[in-house]
C-alpha cells in the first residue's frame, strides 16, 4: 500500500514512520519543515545554533524559519541573511590567519632563545630578531583586530532579517497577532517576539488591537491584499520598510529597543 492510500506521514528523508504533527524525524533527525535556503537553493530544515538562531542542515548559513507556511515572505531578508553569512565566514577567516600567525610567532620567539642560548647575544641578534617578529606579531593583532571587527556585523544582520520576516508574518495576519503566535510561527521565546513586535509597532507596521475574544494583539496598520485599493500607498509603505530594515542592519537590537517602552517590550 502506498504512503498516499494508508495516509501515514512519512520523513522526506528516511522515509521513517512519523507521528502526525511531528517537526523532526525520530530515527534521523530531519527536520520535517523544510523550505528552500536563500543561500544553497537546497530543500531543508534548520538547526538551532547559538549565534545565528537557526542555521540551514545543508550548508549552515543562517535561516529564519517560519512554520506551516502560515505567511509569504516578501524576501526582503535574503540579502541581510547573505550580510550575516559573509560577515560571519569573513570572520572565521580572520580569525584563522591571526591564529596561523600567532603560531608563526611563537616558532620564531622559540628559534630566537635557542639562537641566543647557542650564539652570544648582540645588537646585531637582537635587531634580526625584532625585524622577523615585529610584522608577525603585528598581522596577528591586526587580523584579531578585522575578525573582531566583521563579527560585530552579524547581529545587526540578523535582527533586521528578523524584523522583515516578522513584518511579514504581521501584514497577513487575518486577526489581531500575539506574541505567542508570532513566537510559535517563528520558533522563537515570547520575549524576542514580543521585542519585535514592538519595533514593528514603533515603525508604524502593526498597531494595537483588541480581538473579537478580548485579547490584545497587534493588527496591521497596511494589509496585503488593500494593495488593489492603493497599490502606489503600498508600494512606498513597502519601500520606507525596506530602507528602514537596511538601515536596522547596522544598528544592534539592543540598541533599537531602547527608546520602546518597557510594557511593550
Amino acid at each position: 500500500m502506498s504512503q498516499a492510500a494508508s495516509g501515514d506521514a512519512r520523513c522526506r528523508v528516511c522515509a521513517a514512520a512519523l507521528a502526525p504533527g511531528s517537526a523532526r524525524c525520530p530515527q534521523c533527525g530531519a527536520d520535517q519543515r523544510a523550505e528552500a535556503c536563500p543561500h544553497c537553493g537546497g530543500v531543508a530544515g534548520v538547526s538551532a545554533h547559538p549565534e545565528l538562531r537557526f542555521r540551514c542542515d545543508a550548508c549552515g548559513g543562517p535561516r529564519v524559519p517560519v512554520d506551516g507556511g502560515r505567511a509569504k515572505r516578501s524576501g526582503r531578508e535574503v540579502p541581510l541573511l547573505q550580510k550575516a553569512r559573509a560577515a560571519a565566514s569573513a570572520r572565521s577567516v580572520w580569525r584563522a590567519a591571526g591564529i596561523a600567525a600567532s603560531a608563526l610567532l611563537g616558532f620564531e620567539v622559540f628559534l630566537f632563545a635557542v639562537m641566543l642560548l647557542v650564539l652570544s647575544a648582540s645588537v646585531g641578534l637582537f635587531a634580526a630578531g625584532l625585524l622577523t617578529m615585529a610584522p608577525v606579531a603585528a598581522f596577528a593583532l591586526w587580523a584579531f583586530r578585522r575578525a573582531k571587527s566583521r563579527g560585530r556585523d552579524v547581529a545587526p544582520a540578523l535582527d533586521a532579517a528578523w524584523v522583515s520576516v516578522a513584518s511579514d508574518v504581521a501584514r497577513q495576519a487575518e486577526r489581531p497577532l500575539t506574541a505567542g503566535a508570532l513566537a510559535s510561527t517563528l520558533r522563537i521565546g515570547e520575549s524576542q517576539a514580543e521585542e519585535l513586535l514592538a519595533l514593528l509597532e514603533v515603525n508604524d507596521v502593526v498597531r494595537g488591537a483588541v480581538s473579537p475574544a478580548g485579547e490584545f494583539g497587534y493588527a496591521p496598520r497596511l494589509r496585503v491584499g488593500a494593495a488593489h485599493a492603493g497599490e502606489p500607498e503600498a508600494e512606498r509603505a513597502a519601500h520606507a520598510l525596506a530602507a528602514e530594515e537596511e538601515a536596522l542592519a547596522d544598528v544592534p537590537l539592543t540598541q533599537r529597543t531602547a527608546h520602546v517602552e518597557p510594557t511593550k517590550r
